[in-house]
């Protein structure tokens, strides 16, 4: 027979276990289906948007060199030339900053330290591209409105009849 105080011996031992509410546990389950229909979303539309090529031909281009300074300045030069064309102080230029850091980053991530130019390109239709020849990505300046495309276009030769560059008529 068992003594009482056995059993209480027995219960002291036995431990309880906490039981997680059902609603709980549904709304872990929900989360996990929505974080699984998630990536399969991305994974299923994980393609580039190529936009269309430039119609007509290429109006001007030019061969930009990017340079830094000690100071935080960039000199912009021609590359064929060795013209300079334009100084950036220290904070001046932040998108064509930004653009062209977009540029040797994908370089870089290539392995490739070159310091060959950019090809910058002007088309018959008005779209402004800037090129890397070396990772062959190009840039579509239109698309970021044209405030930023003249800060672009003022680095290309004046080409007469042409609003975007300076010098045009």
């Amino acid at each position: 027979m068992h003594s009482p105080s056995g059993s209480a011996e027995m219960e002291s031992e036995v431990r309880h276990i906490r039981r997680v509410s059902d609603r709980f546990m549904a709304l872990i389950a929900l989360g996990l289906l929505f974080l699984v229909a998630a990536v399969l979303l991305a994974r299923s539309t994980d393609h580039i948007v190529v936009a269309d090529p430039p119609v007509g031909g290429l109006t001007s281009s030019r061969t930009l060199i990017f340079t830094d300074g000690t100071q935080g300045q960039i000199t912009i030069s021609d590359e064929d030339s060795g013209e300079v064309i334009r100084q950036l102080g220290a904070g001046e230029g932040s998108f064509i900053r930004g653009v062209v850091r977009s540029l040797v980053r994908a370089r870089h991530q290539q392995g490739l330290l070159s310091q060959a130019g950019f090809q910058l390109n002007l088309y018959a239709d008005g779209r402004l591209q800037l090129l890397d020849p070396m990772t062959r990505e190009v840039i579509d300046l239109v698309a970021f409105g044209p405030t930023n495309v003249a800060e672009f276009a003022a680095l290309l030769p004046p080409v007469s009849g042409n609003p975007l560059i300076a010098g045009g008529a």
